[in-house]
């Protein structure tokens, strides 16, 4: 009424003194206050307070509706609170409005999968926010900035935590990337019925071929083991894939072929050949976290290279781990570089299996998850002097995955330009600089906590984000660049970078130079190899 308040038009009360809107004054006919602000209706013209009618109100005589005593043989045997809902809704058609307004609707609601209903039991049933199973999954919302990017307005944006996504209620960038739903349906209704095994893969190629030509090579004491299993085809047998130091599963498949021996596999360890061959059909491929993995099948043992390379399971645990990965989204296990061919359609993921050709070579990279950091131009400088990259506190279970030798890539979203190669030399911690992004130098926490130590594996010309390559590479990422990438992902953006600058091919060039014993002029930007001498 005095002009000052600071919200304006958007302000939920009244602006003006008018009586006919004011509240009911709680004293009614029997108010004396002089010059009372509220409003006066007669007695029996207020409304009859519902509570009080079943017996009892809160308010006692402050309450502003009218309390008429009854006998009590005339109130209610159990009071129905619940009425007083319609009361509220009465108040009303009285002039009193709701001071707020209407909440809006949660537009996260269903946006990732239940971790009650991974476990298999979720204590809030139907009522529940979040998705039970992949067909209650809806697309996360888009942002008015993403949409201003997807608009072409995408200049001159600056740093700030709208840029990241909510990872930790996010299905797919807590999956690295992945888009969720869709694939093969379970095959299996009974698993006490069937055999569960998990594999160990030297390389993530390994099981990318497997998954193009359907079929997996194991030794001979562990091609007895699956055929004794598999009983010509009468006993289902799933079997799990994991790559040697990536601590994710990769996918599933299923046992449609004995494994039968193969003639020129066979190396000076007999035993140790992988000679025995047997078909597979792939049914889900993923890259779930072995944390999460144990986690929802406690009893879960893991194959190493130095025990065996295949390991059988429980029925028991064999469900809950088929459970968590059917309910993990997919990714791709193979990302091409080279812009040769088109992608396949983001729902023949599972129809459409690709693998490196027989002469490409990609740039190593770590097994497991990448990441894109954010910067802008300001802080830019900053990123790369003091050797750390930020992320918000809401990003910090996401960035879970990133451990010391995790591919690291810096996307500037002021210049909309990519960055790399980087390797993260710690795991994401909290305030590894409590200073570092923030104009405060006393400052206790930065404005972008989750930090990690990085140094520069290669450095390369930036890719624009515009370029085709990176967006076919990127194509099953939503919520914008910054976020965790797959492994196939990583690798595929690693490798187009190393080769915009001429390392990959001086990679190629130096191996084979060095096999022939010839000198290999490196390029200008890219590093060789430094040799490490053995007393080191």
């Amino acid at each position: 009424l005095r002009d000052l308040c600071m919200k304006g038009a958007a302000c939920e009360f009244l602006h003006q003194y008018d009586l006919s809107k004011m509240p009911l004054c709680r004293h009614g006919e029997r108010c004396k206050i002089k010059d009372c602000p509220f409003r006066h209706i007669s007695e029996a013209d207020r409304l009859e307070c519902v509570f009080y009618s079943q017996g009892f109100c809160i308010h006692g005589p402050f309450c502003r509706y009218k309390h008429v005593r009854r006998e009590r043989v005339d109130l209610p045997a159990v009071a129905d609170f619940t009425l007083g809902l319609s009361q509220m809704q009465a108040a009303g058609k009285d002039g009193v409005t709701a001071r707020r307004p209407a909440p809006k609707p949660n537009e996260f609601y269903k946006v990732s999968l239940c971790k009650h209903f991974l476990q298999g039991d979720c204590p809030f049933g139907d009522g529940c926010h979040f998705a039970h199973g992949e067909h209650e999954l809806k697309k996360f919302p888009r942002n008015k900035m993403e949409e201003a990017a997807a608009a072409g307005g995408g200049e001159g944006e600056e740093l700030s935590d709208n840029m990241f996504s909510n990872q930790e209620t996010t299905t797919v960038d807590y999956f690295q990337g992945g888009s969720a739903g869709g694939g093969k349906p379970n095959p299996i209704h009974e698993p006490e019925q069937a055999s569960f095994f998990v594999v160990l893969s030297a390389t993530q190629d390994d099981v990318t071929i497997s998954a193009s030509r359907g079929e997996w090579y194991v030794p001979r004491k562990h091609a007895e083991k699956l055929n004794k299993a598999y009983r010509d085809g009468k006993r289902q047998v799933m079997i799990f894939f994991t790559v040697s130091d990536s601590l994710h599963i990769q996918g599933a498949a299923l046992m449609t072929s004995l494994a039968t021996y193969q003639e020129g596999m066979e190396s000076n360890e007999e035993d140790e050949s992988f000679c025995y061959r047997f078909k597979v059909e792939w049914y889900r491929t993923t890259e779930l976290p072995i944390d999460t993995a144990v986690e929802a099948a406690p009893d879960l043992l893991l194959p190493t290279r130095r025990t065996q390379v295949c390991q059988d399971m429980s029925c028991k645990t064999g469900e809950s781990l088929m459970k968590v990965v059917w309910n993990s989204p997919l990714v791709t296990l193979y990302e091409s570089f080279d812009g040769d061919a088109d992608p396949p359609a983001p729902d023949a993921i599972l129809t459409d299996f690709r693998c490196p050709q027989p002469h490409e070579v990609a740039w190593p990279v770590m097994p497991g998850p990448g990441f894109i950091f954010g910067c802008n131009s300001e802080t830019m400088d900053e990123c790369l002097g003091r050797g750390i990259l930020g992320l918000p506190a809401h990003m910090k279970a996401s960035a879970a995955v990133i451990r010391p030798g995790s591919p690291i890539f810096l996307f500037n979203v002021t210049d909309r330009l990519l960055f790399g190669i980087f390797e993260s030399l710690t795991p994401a911690k909290m305030n590894i600089e409590p200073t570092a992004f923030s104009k405060n130098p006393k400052a206790t926490s930065s404005p972008f906590p989750v930090q990690v130590r990085v140094r520069i594996a290669l450095e390369c010309p930036p890719v624009e984000d515009t370029d085709q390559i990176l967006n076919d590479i990127l194509r099953m990422r939503v919520g914008g660049r910054i976020g965790v990438l797959s492994h196939a992902q990583a690798k595929a953006v690693a490798s187009l970078l190393a080769s915009q600058c001429g390392a990959l091919q001086y990679m190629i060039e130096y191996d084979q130079g060095a096999k022939a014993g010839a000198h290999v002029v490196p390029p200008p930007i890219a590093l060789p190899p430094r040799k490490i001498d053995a007393d080191q």
